[in-house]
This record gives C-alpha cells, structure tokens and sequence, in this order.
C-alpha cells in the first residue's frame, strides 16, 4: 500500500554535539539509499543541512530536537519550525517499508555506540578546557558550571567503560586497558597476566533455572572476581555473555593462586586460562597464548585452570 500524502516521522534526535549531528547525517544518508533515492545528491544537501544545524545550535546555546520526516517522495529534516528538504524519491514507498525503516533507525540510534561515546567524551573535555580558561574572570559563576560539567564527564566515562549488568568493565574498556597494560608491563618489565575465564555449561544453567537465575550466577561471578584480585590495581572485564577475564599485575604463580580463589568462589564451576605479557608480545598474541590454555582446561574436563605452560608440556609430551 503506498504512503499516504501526511507527512510520517522517521526518527526524532536531540542534537547536544558535533558527532549527534555526525550520527543523524549517516542515518539520512543511509534512510535515502533504503528508499531508492539518489545518495549522491542527497550528501550535498546534508552537508548543508549540518552547517544550518551547527549555525542554529550556536544560536540557541541549547540542544536542537530534530525530526527526519517523509511526505509522499519528499524526505526533509525539521526542527524550529523550519523544513530542510533532502531528496525527492523516484517513487512514494509503502507504508510498510517506511514503517520497517523507522523501526530500524530507532533502534539504531537507541543502541550502544561506544565511539560516540568516547567522541562525546573527548567533546565534553574539550568543554571543560573553554570553561576553564573562562573561568579567570568568571570563577565565581563557574565553579558551579565546572564542578557540573565534571560529573558529566565521570558519569559518561563510567557508561562507556561498564558491563551494565555486573559492574565490571566491559569489552570496550577491556580491549583498552589490555593495549594499555601490556605496553606498562613491557616498559617497565613489571610481570603482568591475562586471565579468562569461561563458565562452564552456563547455557544449560539459563534454560534450567531461567534468565533471572543466570543474570545472577553472572553478578555473582563478577563478586567473586573482586574478591579474587586487588582493588584499584587488577582489573576485571565482562567480556560478554559468560566470558570474563582480568588483568593481573603479577606472574603466572600469583596468577594461579587468584584462579584457586575464582575457583573455590564459583565451587568449581568455570575454566580458566593464564598467559603471562612477554617482551615481544602484542594483545593479540597474549590473548591466543591465554585462550589455548583455556581451551587446554576446558579439554580436560573443565572446573580448573590451566596455563600457557601447561598447554606447551602437553604438545612436548604428545611429541
């Protein structure tokens, strides 16, 4: 059935910074090629339209709600009151389809974006520097705006950086902090290993006992993690679904002793493999070296830890 003559919204966007209206000009761009629209002609028309957003947002001092629309074969962003015409369709799509595509740009401007993070991150930083040199003449009224601002910042670090179910860090962060960490223990020939862990047959503890039940066999672990490594200087990761490691600032032996304890705390339930950083290591090395120990562990028989050491024994003793 094709669209009828009312104009349909699209999707609906607070513009706050830069890379809000970077996100909607890729969602346009995208919208126009679903549609069959020329994309050619319409990125001309969004690089016009950003400057008109980034001239208005200066203006207002305030975020800018903006909603991309459709109107039989005319596509355009509105916002104020003001209509900025995009593309023209070669032909009006169907209800459904329209319907389809919204729901896709929801979701997708509603799901996790951890480089928009991290750009809105950088963005609020660099705020914070403007206020900061403001702040010789106005110190008095912005303490207050940078005491704020601060907050902000931490509040979206801890979002970006944190598994929301358990609290640790999550796949982003841990890909960071393992670059990081790897590069300290290599400069400053401090031992360093990285520890994952598996649950074992979690899957079938989910479908028994239900999601409920296994969200908490997850925070459960993540308590048993902190418990099992120190505070403020180890860090445990939730890697996804029931993958975790840590980053241990110590050698394979001390490493060994904290999987004893995640062991003891989880009553034998979960496979854990140790690698330790060496000189000429990069993540992806050390993550293989530690995963084949993992494996080692889940091959025989699961509920205990293995080293890369013991993974080189068995291949010497298999030759």
């Amino acid at each position: 059935m094709p669209l009828d003559t009312d104009a349909k919204p699209l999707l609906s966007l607070s513009l706050l910074v830069e890379p809000d209206r970077q996100r909607l000009a890729r969602f346009v761009v995208d919208a126009i090629g679903v549609l069959g629209g020329d994309v050619f002609s319409a990125s001309a028309r969004v690089a016009l339209l950003l400057d008109t957003l980034r001239s208005d947002a200066l203006a207002s001092a305030s975020t800018l709600d903006v909603q991309f629309m459709i109107e039989d074969r005319a596509v355009f962003v509105e916002w104020f009151g003001k209509r900025f015409g995009i593309s023209m369709l070669p032909v009006t799509p169907t209800v459904q389809r329209v319907d389809q595509l919204a729901e896709q740009l929801r979701l997708a401007s509603e799901s996790a974006d951890p480089e928009l993070l991290k750009r809105r991150n950088q963005q609020i930083r660099e705020d914070l520097d403007r206020f900061m040199d403001d702040a010789q003449t106005q110190i008095a009224a912005m303490e207050a705006v940078l005491e704020n601002k601060k907050r902000e910042l931490e509040a979206s670090i801890r979002l970006a950086e944190t598994d929301a179910l358990t609290g640790l860090y999550n796949r982003g962060a841990y890909d960071m902090r393992l670059r990081e960490s790897l590069l300290r223990s290599q400069r400053q020939r401090e031992p360093m290993c990285l520890i994952l862990f598996d649950l074992d047959h979690f899957k079938q503890i989910n479908d028994t006992h239900g999601h409920p039940y296994g969200d908490a066999y997850l925070k459960n672990m993540a308590a048993v993690m902190r418990r099992s490594l120190r505070e403020h200087v180890d860090i445990p990761c939730r890697m996804g679904g029931d993958e975790f490691a840590a980053i241990a600032f110590c050698d394979l032996a001390t490493s060994t002793r904290i999987a004893g304890k995640v062991l003891k705390g989880m009553n034998g339930r979960v496979s854990i493999g140790i690698a330790q950083c060496r000189a000429d290591d990069t993540p992806d090395t050390l993550v293989a070296r530690a995963d084949a120990a993992l494996y080692e562990a889940k091959r025989r028989g699961r509920g205990q830890s293995r080293t890369e050491n013991d993974v080189t024994a068995d291949v010497t003793a298999h030759h």
